[in-house]
């Protein structure tokens, strides 16, 4: 039997802008988000809706490419009770409402929010440029589509060019329990700017595949 395989698509656009002197305030609008599987998904239009709650949020990222502060927070706050209203008329269930109340509890805690988005399945590969290095960097950080099972990372250069980065990740624990048969990725650059990124997690039942797609306007 073959793997669900789950690819998740969003295309936004980013504006760095400045504000009383600070530079690293970044304008993230999604224009559009696409959930596609070579099975049978439940509720697909219902999680794309979900994710486009989010479609236009205003950033603070650290020289580490960290988000660190959510400027329009109780912006949002106040859009996901409305757009909640809204889903709940269609969408009745146990599952659709514990997934509007996990997305509720979020918004409650900027901190919540902020690894929240930080996640892969959001926008935790977007301000990768922002930690490029010519060594190789390693971290821990936990996936929500990997039960927020902790993992090491390794970000590092393809060559001496430093305009493609592989990323290879394990999990911390050596648990002979996991299902993880691949985690890595990779990352193109063209004028210090993302041109491509891809990062598979493959596990014994799913593959989920995060991926970046730069377009020419």
């Amino acid at each position: 039997m073959n793997p669900k395989k789950i690819r998740q698509t969003r295309e936004i656009s980013i504006t760095r802008y400045q504000l009383e002197g600070n530079d690293m305030l970044f304008h993230v609008f999604l224009s559009q988000i696409e959930i596609k599987s070579n099975l049978s998904v439940e509720n697909i239009f219902f999680l794309e809706e979900i994710g486009a709650a989010f479609d236009e949020i205003e950033l603070e990222i650290n020289d580490y490419g960290k988000i660190i502060k959510v400027l329009n927070f109780e912006e949002l706050k106040q859009r996901w009770k409305a757009i909640r209203a809204k889903l709940a008329i269609d969408n009745e269930g146990l599952n659709a409402e514990a997934y509007m109340q996990n997305i509720t509890d979020i918004l409650k805690d900027e901190q919540r929010l902020i690894s929240f988005f930080s996640d892969y399945k959001m926008f935790g590969i977007y301000f990768s440029n922002l930690y490029r290095n010519s060594y190789a960097i390693e971290r821990k950080r936990k996936l929500l589509d990997c039960q927020n099972i902790l993992m090491a990372e390794r970000f590092y250069p393809k060559d001496e060019k430093f305009e493609t980065y592989l990323i290879e990740g394990m999990p911390v624990e050596n648990n002979e329990n996991h299902d993880f048969i691949k985690y890595d990725g990779i990352i193109e650059y063209r004028q210090d700017q993302i041109d491509l990124a891809t990062i598979e997690v493959k596990k014994q039942k799913t593959t989920i595949m995060y991926n970046i797609y730069k377009k020419t306007l």
